[in-house]
């Protein structure tokens, strides 16, 4: 039964923190190798979808491959951030991302490792759109400008990893100039307007405090708690979980919009990583789209089919 969690006050701060970040940049090797790891554990525990868990924790090793052995050049991440600013509705995006060439690499790469795992026909549409750069091209901006209904599902989650691993190198390397819009009110990323995976409450150093973390480039951006992340009012808000009210994985949602997001407690339990453990709590998102609410943001790793 879902029942209402204990939240900390909104202005609970630790001693320690001095100073709340607008946005924590990536750093992609232990990023990626959590997520290897979490994915691995959740394949153990889900076991009726072993077989895709393992598809994942594959094509983020292939990241973490591509990371060390095709780095992302300083030239390519001035053009990722001039492509940045001028946002996803941008007319001239077809062209500027036709001119990087590392996410193609990227995508080809992770086509070619990943191919052997799938059913044969998806693993050749895979390969066959290495070669057919304008299919490619056209994927990408549908998925920047959030039209996901025109990129098949499963080809989606490779290109927008192969995206995602440029992208996030991009900002990691530019961080002086990576936040482009405000992050106090955003709903979507400061840096490269994508919609976040999920909420996070931290530990640590900043224990209690709230930030988004964002789909594609990696970023964190901090956001109020007790406050919706869509529409911003606080009338309304409700947290949940399917066990008790400490548990690490909760939903918030808002009774004035109808909209919930998925918050991960790491001050609860610290070993969590919001894209793998946000697909291992999918019952959480049944539950609450029964209710008629409705999320913010995607999982990068299951997109609308």
């Amino acid at each position: 039964m879902l029942t209402p969690s204990d939240i900390v006050a909104p202005d609970k701060r630790t001693p320690g923190v001095m100073a709340i970040e607008p946005a924590i940049f990536p750093m992609l090797g232990s990023l990626y190798a959590r997520r290897i790891k979490r994915l691995n554990a959740q394949a153990e525990l889900q076991r009726e979808n072993r077989d895709y868990f393992r598809f994942l924790s594959q094509l983020v090793q292939t990241q973490q491959q591509i990371l060390a052995q095709a780095p992302l050049d300083q030239t390519e991440a001035t053009a990722i951030h001039a492509l940045l600013k001028h946002g996803p509705d941008d007319t001239q995006l077809g062209t500027n991302l036709s001119s990087l060439q590392n996410w193609q690499s990227a995508y080809t790469i992770l086509a070619k490792q990943l191919a052997p795992m799938l059913p044969p026909d998806m693993g050749q549409s895979l390969c066959d759109l290495s070669s057919n750069k304008t299919l490619l091209i056209n994927n990408a901006a549908h998925l920047l400008r959030s039209d996901y209904q025109q990129v098949n599902a499963g080809v989606a989650v490779v290109v927008w990893a192969a995206l995602s691993s440029s992208w996030a190198q991009a900002i990691a390397l530019r961080q002086n100039e990576a936040v482009v819009h405000p992050a106090a009110q955003a709903v979507c990323c400061p840096c490269c307007h994508a919609p976040p995976v999920a909420s996070l409450v931290l530990g640590g150093a900043r224990e209690g405090i709230r930030y988004l973390q964002c789909s594609l480039c990696e970023v964190r951006w901090h956001r109020v708690r007790a406050v919706c992340v869509d529409c911003g009012a606080s009338g309304k808000i409700d947290h949940w979980t399917l066990d008790d009210a400490k548990s690490a994985i909760q939903i918030e949602t808002c009774g004035d919009c109808k909209s919930y997001i998925k918050t991960f407690r790491l001050d609860y339990d610290p070993e969590l990583e919001a894209v793998a453990d946000d697909l291992g709590s999918l019952s959480l998102d049944k539950a609450m789209e029964e209710e008629g609410f409705v999320r913010v943001g995607i999982n990068p790793f299951s997109f609308p089919a």
